[in-house]
């Protein structure tokens, strides 16, 4: 081979290394750095949820400020993201999602506020427990999951591009935002939280209103089609390190410490719920940043996750449906013996979200090695049947607790009075 011969190959293959998209779809098939930011969220999503319902907690800025950093957004950015790799990707199979997923939300919003106030309230008749029955009409992350299946099975019946998809749910949740601002909050409670599943108003709580988060969504959705197409994800990866890392030290430190104007103030539910422009490109970045030090790891620890990593990965949704049940019932079971107060005095509120962890992986392996309930796998005459029982009972409930509540009480909106 002679030199110039030597020089043109050696050329060729530096353009390669340095070639980071391919034309074709090359990076298929799992993607273990999805499980370490599954890892991350099953850990925070336990630690939140103890710091903001039974316990605030020494280390609550901590736990709160890394909800900030990803949280309810990283859910969402995930769900996009497997989108892309699913191999569901028809029309019916996203409508059949869609029911399915509302329907496990909606179950979990039974078994984590419906039915323990309901109980509750029986047993102490304090108000404020027949009130706290309402905030099972509330979206969380599996309802709001059914609403973007159904809302892509539409969006993809309309033909629309990834781009054009992208750019509208970034319309959605900046006109979310205006419309906190200007519109005024219904009277009705009822009617607040019903309209809680798709925007946020002051005097609702609501945790994933659908304007406001769909933008992560469609994010993940646009760039699962591009993370397809990464020919070398170790220069990929190396230039969101460099490049994001900084960015978002740099964002989140004048965030934490400066007073943003035009933006809810750092740290607040209003903040949570709504999640308005830079913060979401923020919150999406920083959901990125997690996902290249998952791939680092794994190339240090030789190419594949420890087997914690990928269990929780594999896991993710039943430990978010249990640890967050089995969180807010010892919520009401406290609330039942200590008093109505928020905020609870238990001293080790971190010993409690390993405990609840603990306890969820028991009932996990419980249902993988024995029992094998899913509500996706029923045979359709008693899937039917639950979800249609899941529904009459949420209705028999509202009609029976909503004319017994005399004040209204969330958490996170103060709004709170008594007629």
């Amino acid at each position: 081979m002679t030199d110039k011969e030597s020089k043109s190959k050696q050329d060729q293959v530096k353009i390669e290394d340095n070639c980071i998209f391919s034309k074709e779809k090359v990076n298929i098939g799992h993607q273990s750095e999805i499980d370490y930011l599954k890892t991350v969220l099953v850990f925070l999503m336990a630690m939140s949820h103890v710091y903001s319902y039974i316990c605030f907690g020494d280390f609550a800025y901590i736990i709160f400020f890394l909800s900030a950093l990803t949280g309810g957004g990283g859910c969402m950015l995930l769900m996009g993201i497997t989108m892309k790799y699913s191999r569901h990707k028809e029309i019916k199979d996203y409508v059949s999602r869609g029911i399915v997923l509302l329907t496990m939300g909606q179950c979990v919003n039974l078994a984590r506020d419906g039915l323990p106030n309901l109980i509750a309230w029986w047993i102490t008749r304090e108000k404020i427990f027949i009130s706290r029955v309402l905030l099972f009409l509330q979206t969380e992350v599996l309802i709001f999951a059914g609403l973007s299946f159904l809302f892509f099975a539409l969006l993809k019946k309309m033909n629309l591009s990834d781009n054009f998809i992208l750019i509208m749910s970034i319309i959605m949740n900046n006109s979310a935002f205006l419309l906190y601002k200007i519109m005024k909050s219904p009277d009705s409670y009822l009617i607040s939280q019903l309209l809680g599943f798709f925007i946020y108003t002051s005097n609702t709580e609501t945790i994933f209103p659908f304007f406001s988060y769909f933008v992560y969504v469609a994010f993940g959705n646009w760039l699962g089609g591009i993370y397809q197409r990464i020919s070398n994800r170790d220069a990929f990866y190396n230039r969101i390190l460099i490049f994001c890392l900084p960015i978002i030290v740099i964002y989140y430190y004048f965030r934490a410490n400066y007073k943003f104007p035009f933006v809810p103030e750092f740290l607040s539910m209003k903040l949570y719920s709504l999640n308005p422009g830079v913060d979401t490109i923020a919150n999406c970045t920083a959901n990125i940043l997690i996902l290249a030090i998952g791939n680092k790891i794994t190339k240090i620890l030789g190419g594949k996750p420890p087997k914690f990593i990928s269990y929780c990965g594999k896991n993710f949704t039943q430990f978010y449906i249990i640890t967050y049940v089995i969180t807010l019932q010892f919520q009401a079971f406290s609330s039942v013996v200590g008093g109505k107060k928020y905020i609870y005095e238990f001293k080790y509120p971190t010993l409690l979200c390993f405990i609840i962890l603990f306890v969820s992986k028991i009932i996990i392996d419980m249902n993988n090695n024995y029992i094998h309930f899913s509500i996706a796998t029923l045979k359709p005459p008693m899937r039917n049947f639950l979800f249609a029982l899941v529904y009459i009972i949420t209705i028999i409930i509202v009609i029976y607790a909503y004319p017994k509540v005399e004040g209204y009480s969330t958490m996170w909106n103060e709004y709170y009075y008594e007629k």
